[in-house]
């Protein structure tokens, strides 16, 4: 079974990522798409729990049979590392897997954690990003490129909850809703 690894900080899950998700699933780049969220971010984002935002995952996600959260990164006491999390999904499973990143994250990949690993052990989902030309110079095993139009950024979301701006569909509705309620991301 061919299973794409989407990690990240989901801080929050937006209609972005579910865009990537169906993108994989219905043009049949792989079988599932395991989404997983991760826990104290190498680069030390700021990040609301992550109970909270692997609810906002499932909400999201609606039961998808093809799309699973997967918690494993969210070890409140450990720094999330693509290359051990890729390690721990190989040893636990007998799939074929496909990493899944922003074209624009290149660049800085070799400076990821056991990048030599990374290389060797997996192969890469490329999201292009507009307006970033990228090069394979690393030499990774990428299979697929997709070219998704969508501007929408956790970041973005944030900012207009912080500033009091309506998100509508940016997230999906019962992701809102959610938010609303627990008063995520307001100052």
């Amino acid at each position: 079974m061919k299973v794409a690894l989407f990690g990240g900080s989901f801080n929050p899950i937006h209609n972005g990522h579910l865009q990537i998700v169906n993108e994989l699933l219905s043009k049949q780049i792989v079988d599932q798409v395991w989404l997983i969220p991760c826990g104290n971010h190498a680069f030390n984002k700021k990040l609301v729990s992550g109970e909270v935002r692997m609810k906002m995952i499932n909400l999201a996600i609606e039961n998808n049979p093809l799309v699973k959260v997967i918690g494993v990164e969210l070890d409140p006491d450990k720094k999330s590392y693509t290359s051990k999390t890729i390690s721990w999904f190989k040893r636990e499973f007998p799939h074929d897997f496909y990493f899944v990143m922003g074209a624009d994250n290149i660049k800085d990949l070799e400076k990821w954690h056991d990048f030599e690993y990374l290389k060797n052990s997996v192969k890469f989902i490329l999201i292009k990003r507009p307006g970033f030309d990228f090069s394979n110079d690393l030499g990774i095993d990428i299979r697929e490129i997709l070219n998704i139009n969508n501007k929408i950024s956790s970041n973005q979301i944030r900012d207009n909850l912080e500033k009091g701006i309506l998100i509508k569909g940016l997230v999906p509705d019962k992701v809102e809703e959610y938010i609303k309620n627990g008063e995520f991301y307001l100052k």
